[in-house]
């Protein structure tokens, strides 16, 4: 195993693992979560996408064992609503470039672009899932749009969510990336 491999690996575990921590440790919270930005940042981190892809079913998966399972339809919606974050890779990659091609203004702005699009495509797939399959809602125009309605309070979590851990996981990545740079780069003193 090569040393990018053993990188990706533990990065891997570590997301996987500290996700699943905070998803549950954070329940009490309606939809304040890591996962979407998890899915954004292995997404962006992994050399491979099927990979990154298995980054946030891994941490759902592990949590829900732990918080409970619902109805499969909508855990399939939800599961398969918090991988699409992973497909803004290419996005990511462009505007969030740790070479100094990419000003610090375009990588925010690809990273909150990111991140908003990750939270709105959850918000409208979660909650027409929601609308569809619980019967809490008539199945009409008027009744989908009662359920959207319903759902704006949750969304302001989702949001801060999404915002705060996108925010810790490049941005941290973004600092450890130059400290390590920068240790490269600095000529090691040798003492008598």
């Amino acid at each position: 195993m090569n040393r990018r491999d053993k990188v990706e690996l533990a990065v891997f575990c570590g997301l996987v693992l500290v996700g699943a921590l905070a998803r549950v440790l954070l329940s009490d919270l309606p939809n304040f979560a890591p996962v979407a930005a998890i899915a954004l940042f292995a997404g962006y981190f992994f050399r491979l996408r099927t990979v990154a892809l298995f980054v946030p079913l891994a941490v759902m998966g592990i949590s829900d064992f732990y918080i409970g399972s619902y109805d499969w339809h909508m855990m399939a919606l939800v599961y398969g609503a918090l991988m699409l974050p992973v497909f803004a890779r290419g996005i990511l990659r462009r505007w969030f470039s740790l070479d100094n091609s990419a000003t610090p203004l375009l990588a925010s702005a690809g990273l909150l672009t990111s991140s908003l699009s990750a939270s709105i495509s959850f918000f409208v797939i979660s909650n027409f899932g929601a609308w569809l399959w619980y019967g809490t809602y008539q199945q009409t125009v008027a009744g989908i749009i009662h359920c959207y309605v319903q759902a704006i309070p949750f969304f302001r979590y989702t949001l801060a969510g999404d915002l705060c851990f996108a925010t810790v996981l490049f941005g941290g990545y973004a600092l450890a990336t130059k400290f390590a740079a920068a240790r490269k780069t600095t000529p090691q003193t040798v003492s008598e």
